[in-house]
């Protein structure tokens, strides 16, 4: 098993360009394939990217964090879902066609001289039965 660790590539796409299902395709083992278009996003230092898994009202809930800073500006008013590729080359789905969809909140800041970027750092929150996908795109 590769376990290299962090992530190499953030892009994103809106929720309804992703087939319906992905998650319960997801439960039931498959692999998600996503033909679809997706936007490269750039980012700076090392993005954070974890889910947890626990218990809620008797079933099954994962919450999804992803953080990274950009120079980019993700779109508003829209459902944006997250395909994430780590350095094994094991990629993920934060979000679907279907809702719960990622919430999407930032923080700018305009640097300091001393050498601290200005940049817009973002913070995707996700939580679904299934949150992080294995998908290939």
């Amino acid at each position: 098993m590769n376990t290299l660790p962090g992530i190499v590539s953030i892009r994103y796409t809106d929720c309804a360009n992703i087939q319906p299902h992905a998650m319960q395709q997801s439960i039931c083992g498959a692999v998600v394939d996503l033909a679809l278009p997706a936007v490269e996003v750039r980012f700076y230092g090392d993005p954070k990217f974890e889910t947890e898994g626990s218990l809620s009202s008797g079933g099954r809930q994962e919450k999804t964090t992803l953080e990274f800073a950009t120079s980019d500006i993700l779109p508003e008013g829209r459902h944006l879902a997250f395909i994430l590729t780590g350095a094994s080359g094991k990629q993920w789905l934060v979000g679907t066609r279907e809702p719960k969809y990622p919430q999407v909140n930032y923080s700018e800041t305009a640097g300091s001289p001393s050498g601290d970027a200005a940049v817009r750092t973002y913070k995707i929150t996700h939580i679904a039965l299934k949150s992080a996908i294995p998908c290939v795109l």
